[in-house]
């Protein structure tokens, strides 16, 4: 019950500041990637939480990547 709490929150949090979307971000309950254009750290790190709030998980950013577009790295923990 928690967790859906906290995956509401985030995602009215990211609703009401229009900053967040997670139409980019691809991956599983393992973690995944996000396109870096035009959006910065702290909003792939928030996409992150997002998506690894789903699978109630916490996300963690691994990298930024600058190989074939800037891709922000993350993986999903318990």
């Amino acid at each position: 019950m928690n967790r859906l709490i906290a995956a509401m929150l985030l995602g009215a949090t990211a609703a009401l500041c229009g900053c967040v979307t997670t139409n980019n971000v691809t991956g599983s309950e393992i973690g995944g990637t996000i396109p870096m254009a035009g959006i910065t750290r702290q909003q792939a790190a928030a996409m992150a939480r997002v998506h690894c709030a789903k699978y109630g998980r916490s996300s963690q950013i691994l990298a930024i990547r600058s190989e074939d577009g800037a891709k922000a790295v993350f993986e999903c923990t318990s």
